[in-house]
């Protein structure tokens, strides 16, 4: 069984798992799979809004995607978690995130 498979087995016992559809999503990444990719993103953050690595890797994706107004909502929402939970680094790579592709 591959890590994809065991990722998708694990989230058939607890599908609301924000870490393993997280590493799923990498996954799909490795394949070039950004719009299912992208999907598993979107399900992350409307489940489990306070999961913070999932931040950075949404905005990234969707600004690949062009879709820069998403990306500006994902990373505004970022910033306010990191600021809310004292995670300086957090907003800080989303600032220059934000800064680099949609100032």
């Amino acid at each position: 069984m591959n890590r994809k498979e065991f990722l998708i087995n694990e989230l058939k016992t607890d599908s609301q798992d924000p870490f393993n559809q997280y590493l799923l999503a990498l996954e799909y990444l490795k394949e070039n799979n950004r719009v299912e990719a992208i999907s598993l993103f979107s399900k992350i953050y409307k489940s489990s809004p306070n999961y913070m690595p999932l931040y950075y890797t949404y905005a990234i994706n969707l600004i690949e995607m062009q879709d820069y107004h998403s990306a500006k909502i994902i990373i505004n929402k970022g910033i306010e978690l990191a600021i809310s939970n004292n995670k300086e680094k957090v907003k800080n790579e989303l600032l220059q995130l934000n800064e680099l592709y949609l100032d």
